[in-house]
């Protein structure tokens, strides 16, 4: 990963240098002529003391681009100068560079100890002493002459310069030094040119680079300014449109405020704009810079174009969309007319077929390299091109949600360091960007990044602003003080089965990535394994309907979990590739009437699984063998899978029969605490509470039930129909719209509720419910006060957790008939 944050990482560490009225000449003309970039340092001294402490600087110190700079540095590690000095970066084969330091001599400029004296070997060439020493078994030389120091990995750039200050050369750029008068001396400056540009940026994100076969500028001069608070850098580029230069299409070009970020979910990757309120003065640029007669120049959807005043790219993990911001919707909807038919509609919001996939491409290819998309729709002044029917699905309930990055705190403050308006503007969510970064770089390198916390500075961004034939550069990233941040909902993936969704998904270990995988069966029986991104990773075809929730184990004792669950006549174990592990899969003679019950008695993964037949149950070990010693008949048959709880030492097995009865046995099935009385039972857990077990009746009447078997009925709140559910300290109850968390009454607006759950996350607790009647899931913590931007929509019961190796809490639930909505709270 040598050279794929080389120019960023610079970025981070230098600023706030001691005040220089203007730039070195001498020291200018000894650059040499293929540099790809450049820094500029005024202060040594300064340059060390802000790379120690700038807070994302040293963030970024344990990644591979982080340690090529230390790599680089320690090459230098014996000179020390008190003057300005330029460290040039000359370009060698694809992969690599050599490095040279310029600056005027000073008293300890060369640190002289005994092992560097010992170490140090001199040659003569041309009258002029180069003398060569070895740091790490790679050869540095340097020079003095004329009062510089000049220091190099390459020998031959050494030679260069003798002979260029024998001979009277100047090898020096013109169009660099004029690049230089526009710098501000008092910061380090960073020049990089524009023809190494795809050389030096080529592993970064391909959403923000350009076509490889572009160079975007002739040279540009950034000035880096950085605190604990931010990394800013301000420059100018210049382009010339004769060379081709890329960014010479922005000539002339009007600047804008853009407005991607209300369209774009909170989750994506970043977005970009481009502003083209003069739409025929960015085609005269483009027509000169492809040399094509302006005449002869035609491009489809010219109508459109001159519609909109600004276009643009959404980049989320799966896919890339094209927005366009119109000034005149009924002109731009006349403009598509002619090109598009309705295919479908998803939340009363039409989606339009487009006949042109590459509509976008050919006017912008350079400056946004647009994909092919097929499908589109419009949300109010915004027109959103896709190419997945999927992608703009995710769009639009996020555009209905208020999931979108305008609407994030940390992006309102964020704004208010740029500039108003731009004329190409690039936007980074740097979490996303990381997370996305991880699966694209070496699995060593990924993991490193996967450790780096960057939630303090979530935003980046880089504004082009068109003026006076010249190209301003500003770029920000922003710190942001998470205690003012208030969670969005967003969602990420909206998952199409084959058929309708027989039961709610749910969300169960992911081993891999310590998140979650999404597990859910259609009315064909089939069996979906879906990852936390929405990619169906497997599926395969199950004889019947799951009986109850899916369960895990870990079989073999290494950390590798399975699936355990029956259907009516099977009882499966698949492994995580969705195989079934043998033996287990085996058909039964008996109808299996209730879910599977584990039991695990001690924590020490030795499995006992029930099989509930009506009355009968059998228990089986790890290797699917009938367990010896378990002997339980009863003349009713249950009415709900078997409980195991433990209290102190002593393990109970629980029964609840459709005549009522209760029993509670020991791991035998014998009648460990003798219960005489009958029960109606409400369908839910019995729970233990302080040493007595706790079981509600369908009327919502508590029995609480002591170890000697005294029974003790309370009234409460509660009424028939009620839901229920307990974890940890936190007990959660519904009746008709009253929500209860922990004894607090809460009031909700009439409605359908179902699949109220307490779920634990991050240390903390909350409850989720749906209302079947709107469509709507709420998530509320345990006081009772529901999180921001809830409710969602959802058709079914919904599950929650972390997706993935993050601290963000993940939601899945049914969306349309036959879809699995994935939500991220960020």
């Amino acid at each position: 990963m040598k050279n794929i944050f080389l120019l960023l990482g610079l970025i981070f560490l230098f600023s706030n240098c001691t005040q220089q009225p203007e730039a070195n000449t001498n020291l200018l003309h000894l650059i040499p002529h293929k540099s790809a970039a450049i820094l500029r340092v005024p202060n040594w001294e300064s340059f060390k003391d802000n790379l120690k402490s700038n807070e994302l600087a040293n963030k970024i110190k344990p990644t591979g681009f982080a340690k090529t700079l230390e790599n680089y540095a320690s090459l230098l590690s014996k000179f020390n100068p008190e003057n300005e000095s330029y460290i040039s970066f000359v370009a060698l084969g694809e992969n690599d560079y050599d490095i040279a330091l310029f600056t005027e001599i000073s008293k300890n400029v060369v640190s002289r100890d005994s092992t560097f004296i010992k170490s140090l070997k001199k040659t003569d060439y041309e009258g002029t002493t180069i003398n060569t020493y070895l740091v790490d078994a790679i050869e540095v030389y340097y020079i003095i002459s004329n009062k510089i120091l000049i220091a190099s990995t390459s020998k031959l750039i050494l030679e260069n310069t003798i002979l260029q200050g024998n001979t009277g050369r100047d090898p020096i750029d013109s169009s660099l030094q004029k690049m230089i008068k526009t710098s501000d001396a008092s910061h380090a400056n960073l020049y990089i040119k524009g023809s190494y540009y795809k050389r030096l940026f080529k592993d970064v994100l391909s959403q923000y680079k350009f076509a490889l076969r572009e160079v975007p500028f002739e040279w540009a001069a950034i000035d880096l300014e950085i605190d604990n608070k931010k990394t800013q850098f301000t420059g100018v580029l210049t382009s010339d449109i004769e060379n081709g230069h890329t960014l010479s299409l922005l000539n002339e070009l009007k600047t804008g405020n853009s407005q991607v970020a209300a369209t774009t979910p909170v989750s994506s990757i970043g977005f970009s704009s481009l502003s083209i309120k003069d739409w025929e003065q960015y085609k005269i640029n483009l027509a000169k810079k492809r040399a094509i007669l302006l005449k002869d120049f035609k491009l489809p959807l010219e109508e459109f174009f001159q519609s909109v005043n600004e276009v643009g790219l959404i980049y989320t993990n799966n896919e890339t969309l094209i927005f366009a911001n119109s000034v005149d919707n009924q002109s731009s909807e006349k403009a598509l007319a002619a090109y598009s038919s309705k295919r479908s509609e998803y939340r009363e919001i039409p989606i339009y077929e487009l006949t042109d996939s590459l509509a976008f491409n050919r006017p912008f290819s350079e400056l946004l390299n647009p994909p092919m998309v097929h499908v589109y729709c419009k949300l109010d002044s915004y027109f959103v091109f896709s190419k997945t029917t999927s992608a703009l699905e995710d769009l639009i309930a996020n555009y209905q949600n208020g999931a979108v990055i305008k609407n994030s705190e940390s992006y309102k403050q964020f704004q208010k360091k740029l500039s108003d308006e731009s004329t190409l503007f690039y936007y980074g969510n740097v979490s996303a960007q990381k997370s996305f970064l991880e699966n694209k770089v070496a699995k060593s390198e990924g993991e490193i990044l996967a450790e780096i916390n960057f939630e303090n500075f979530p935003n980046a961004g880089i504004q082009f602003i068109q003026a006076d034939n010249f190209t301003y550069v500003n770029a920000v990233i922003s710190k942001f003080n998470i205690q003012n941040k208030k969670s969005q909902v967003s969602q990420i993936a909206s998952v199409k089965l084959d058929n309708d969704l027989l039961d709610s998904p749910q969300l169960l270990e992911n081993y891999r990535t310590k998140g979650k995988n999404i597990l859910v069966q259609d009315i064909s029986n089939t069996l979906y394994h879906i990852d936390s991104s929405g990619k169906i990773e497997w599926k395969t075809e199950i004889d019947g309907p799951i009986l109850g929730k899916i369960q895990q184990v870990d079989l073999y004792k290494n950390g590798r979990l399975q699936y355990a669950f029956t259907t009516a006549n099977r009882f499966y174990i698949l492994a995580s590739d969705g195989e079934i592990v043998k033996p287990f899969g085996q058909k039964f003679e008996n109808t299996i009437t209730k879910p599977l019950a584990v039991f695990d008695y001690d924590g020490s993964r030795n499995y006992r699984f029930v099989i509930t037949q009506g009355a009968t149950l059998q228990m089986l070990d790890n290797t699917a063998s009938i367990v010896k010693g378990f002997d339980y008949h009863k003349t009713s048959n249950l009415l709900y899978a078997p409980q195991h709880l433990r209290s102190g030492t002593k393990d109970y097995i629980l029964t609840q029969l459709e005549d009522g009865s209760l029993h509670i046995l020991d791991r035998r099935g014998n009648n460990r605490i003798t219960i005489n009385q009958k029960f109606k039972f409400s369908g839910y857990p019995i729970s233990i509470k302080n040493g007595n077990f706790i079981l509600y009746e369908a009327d919502g009447t508590q029995i609480s039930i002591s170890e000697s078997g005294k029974i003790t009925t309370k009234k409460n709140k509660l009424r028939s129909g009620f839901l229920y559910d307990n974890l940890g300290s936190v007990e959660a109850a519904l009746f008709e719209n009253k929500l209860l968390i922990n004894g607090q009454e809460k009031e909700l607006e009439l409605g359908i509720y179902k699949g109220l759950k307490v779920i634990r996350f991050e240390k903390k607790y909350y409850v989720v419910l749906t209302d079947l009647q709107t469509n709507k899931v709420y998530l509320f913590n345990t006081e009772g006060v529901l999180l921001p931007n809830f409710p969602v929509y959802g058709s079914s019961n919904a599950d929650a957790g972390s997706l993935n190796s993050s601290a963000k809490m993940g939601l899945i639930t049914k969306g349309e008939s036959n879809s699995v909505i994935i939500y991220q709270i960020n």
